[in-house]
């Protein structure tokens, strides 16, 4: 028997078809369509609760060459970094008569071009789901996740970084405001390791109060060589980039966490290539529901904390 559909439109079994094609792209998107995933280092096809992430080290030992002969002076070591990754899932069931009215109110909504502007009420459906496991993902990144027994990358960069040994930086640690957020990201700049300064990578984790207030920042000093462009946000005078994460929780006290480091040095681990992680909606005809599953994987680690800067660093976040 097929799931049930009234005169005005809402197909249950078109939900189904629907989230069927384009499962895998659905949850490609919950997991890399986040904001910081965008930057930072991506490892997909990792299984099981743990994997160790091979890093290659050298000496590479430079030597003339107009001397004869063989001399490999030169010693490699492999070290890793120990990712844990956690395999969340969501669970919902809905009552199709509830549902049905939600996307008529939709489908009689005024449009300006009519009816063709609206979203398929599975595409909406979908998405609403879809952005969920991003804003999720977002903070996961952040703080991992207790309740699943993962860190995220707050985590090994508070344990490595104090105010003495200069990776904790005081003076970015007040409240940001547009008059004094330009000066204290330069100070998080200054603060960087050498041997990272330069890199062309470079991003600053802030929450979204924060990334407010350096843009507009930038705006009111008169910067008019940086494009008032808010999606490429970069802080004055360096090539880092300012990426605004929901997972940072903006503080009433305006003590907001700041990170800053290689994007590169902070890797996001999934699967994406097994049978485990799904994206299904469905009508349950037993039950006389409209049921959701969402399973996924993913895992954040630091591949080198002491290369990292920050401010306000054990904050509680979002």
């Amino acid at each position: 028997m097929a799931a049930p559909a009234d005169g005005l439109g809402f197909n249950l079994s078109a939900l189904t078809q629907y989230v069927d094609e384009t499962s895998f792209e659905l949850i490609s998107k919950a997991v890399l369509g986040t904001k910081l995933a965008t930057y930072v280092d991506v490892r997909a096809g990792l299984k099981g609760n743990s994997v160790a992430i091979p890093l290659l080290e050298d000496t590479f030992n430079v030597q003339d060459g107009n001397v004869c002969g063989w001399n490999a002076d030169n010693t490699a070591s492999i070290s890793q970094v120990d990712m844990c990754i956690s395999h969340p899932k969501v669970q919902h069931e809905f009552c199709p008569q509830a549902l049905r009215d939600t996307f008529l109110a939709k489908s009689l909504a005024a449009g300006q071009f009519g009816s063709s502007e609206s979203l398929p009420e599975e595409a909406v459906f979908a998405n609403y789901f879809v952005e969920k496991l991003q804003n999720y993902n977002e903070k996961y990144i952040i703080t991992g996740s207790t309740a699943l027994g993962c860190d995220g990358i707050q985590q090994p960069i508070s344990a490595s970084a104090t105010i003495a040994n200069g990776r904790v930086v005081s003076a970015a640690s007040a409240s940001w405001t547009s008059a004094n957020s330009v000066s204290q990201s330069q100070e998080l700049y200054e603060a960087l390791p050498g041997e990272v300064s330069i890199a062309d990578d470079l991003i600053m984790i802030v929450s979204v109060g924060d990334y407010k207030a350096l843009a507009l920042g930038v705006t009111q000093g008169n910067y008019y060589h940086i494009a008032p462009d808010l999606e490429n946000l970069y802080i004055p005078g360096t090539n880092v980039r300012v990426v605004a994460s929901a997972g940072i929780k903006d503080q009433t006290n305006g003590l907001n966490t700041r990170f800053m480091t290689r994007a590169s040095n902070i890797i996001l681990g999934t699967d994406l290539t097994g049978d485990f992680e799904e994206f299904r909606l469905w009508y349950s005809l037993d039950n006389d529901q409209i049921r959701a599953t969402m399973k996924w994987a993913i895992g954040m680690a630091v591949v080198q904390p002491d290369l990292v800067v920050g401010a306000n660093l054990t904050r509680a976040q979002a």
